[in-house]
């Protein structure tokens, strides 16, 4: 199979082949993150593209969208992206995790270990594409390529660079937008004030640019993702990625969610592109707190941290701005609670002062303003798991 249209008309045929297969060897599944975001989705596609190429025509490369189908819809940004570039109908093409029960051979994108509820799949995971701190998993993978670079999709892209010269009929328009959105995206359009995009996010930015098959100007369509240059591309994006408003506390704290076993602590952190504020004045302070609480249930959590974060006028101009709520568990007690805000609070990492007057630990749920803007999950989640460590 040479070329990317073909490998994406071909993954309609994915079912068929993950029901009747008899060797599980000939199948590799490359599996995105639980958060499922654009950068996720879009590695996870372009590193099967790019495997399916070295494999024998028997075999397959297989990208799985790590949620359950009926999900896709909160992520408008990853929605508009796959549409993109290919019809609607065939977005049921894809696979989900819920289509399958992972076994053989997995490639594991965006992560460097399964997540606590998928760590059966850890001793079949042999290689691994990410950009965030190596746990220390899956140490027996044959590939295990771990470097902190804005987004996962900049090392995709580096493995296209290097095949494409060999082999340039791997390039393809459509690939160059998906990968350079998701680059963008991941790096607040390469903005040096967000301390996200490394010299290797913008040289294959800069690379992928003109391999983009652009619209001129007077023909944009930003909701189709149609547009005339990165700039236009980005802000397309990150307008469908933030557009959550209308979704319930739940949803919020389901759609962009990852959860870790940290010893006898499981810790979960949901990402919202919806600032505090705009949130409280919708649902109220109390409402919040309840509805992580139930979240905690759900989710079988003894901590649980919600980031959110975006763009708010302030004095005429939007500022980019962060803000961080930690929850307990009705089974930790009184003085965990305190050592581990207390903990959190100490770190530079993420320069936390209260959000209301004062910090209320009687309360399971404390509010923060985070004024270091360029910490995300990718800092939060060491940091936490820093402090964990210490008491288990």
């Amino acid at each position: 199979m040479k070329g990317f249209k073909p490998f994406l008309k071909a993954l309609a045929g994915n079912a068929a082949v993950l029901t009747n297969r008899t060797d599980q060897r000939g199948t590799v599944l490359v599996l995105g993150n639980e958060s499922a975001d654009m950068d996720s989705v879009v590695s996870s596609i372009s590193l099967a593209y790019l495997l399916q190429a070295t494999l024998p025509q028997t075999h397959w490369a297989i990208p799985v969208i790590n949620t359950n189908r009926a999900d896709m819809s909160l992520r408008p940004d990853c929605q508009a992206a796959l549409q993109s570039i290919m019809p609607a109908a065939s977005l049921d093409s894809l696979t989900f995790i819920d289509d399958l029960d992972p076994d053989g051979r997995i490639w594991l994108v965006d992560h460097n270990a399964p997540a606590a509820r998928q760590s059966e799949l850890e001793p079949l995971v042999e290689g691994i594409v990410d950009h965030h701190v190596d746990e220390g998993r899956c140490l027996g993978a044959k590939w295990r390529q771990i470097e902190m670079v804005g987004s996962c999709s900049t090392l995709v892209a580096e493995r296209l660079f290097r095949q494409a010269q060999s082999h340039p009929d791997l390039m393809d328009a459509d690939l160059a937008k998906l990968l350079l959105g998701a680059i963008l995206l991941d790096t607040s359009n390469l903005d040096p004030a967000a301390q996200r995009a490394t010299s290797r996010d913008v040289e294959m930015a800069n690379w992928l640019t003109p391999q983009v098959s652009w619209i001129a100007a007077g023909s944009i369509a930003p909701e189709s993702l149609n547009v005339s240059n990165p700039r236009e591309l980005y802000k397309a994006l990150d307008k469908l990625k933030g557009r959550v408003s209308h979704l319930s506390a739940r949803d919020l704290l389901r759609k962009d969610y990852k959860q870790w076993a940290v010893g006898k602590w499981n810790v979960g952190i949901s990402s919202i592109s919806y600032r505090l504020a705009k949130w409280i004045k919708r649902d109220g302070r109390e409402e919040i707190e309840n509805s992580v609480m139930a979240w905690i249930e759900e989710q079988q959590l003894q901590v649980a941290m919600v980031m959110t974060h975006g763009k708010v006028k302030q004095h005429g101009e939007k500022t980019y701005g962060r803000e961080l709520l930690v929850s307990f568990a009705p089974a930790v007690d009184l003085g965990w609670r305190r050592f581990i805000v207390d903990e959190l609070v100490k770190s530079d990492t993420l320069q936390l002062a209260p959000f209301f007057d004062e910090v209320d630990l009687q309360s399971r749920t404390s509010f923060f303003v985070q004024s270091r803007k360029e910490s995300s999950r990718k800092q939060v989640f060491p940091t936490i798991k820093s402090i964990l460590e210490a008491i288990s």
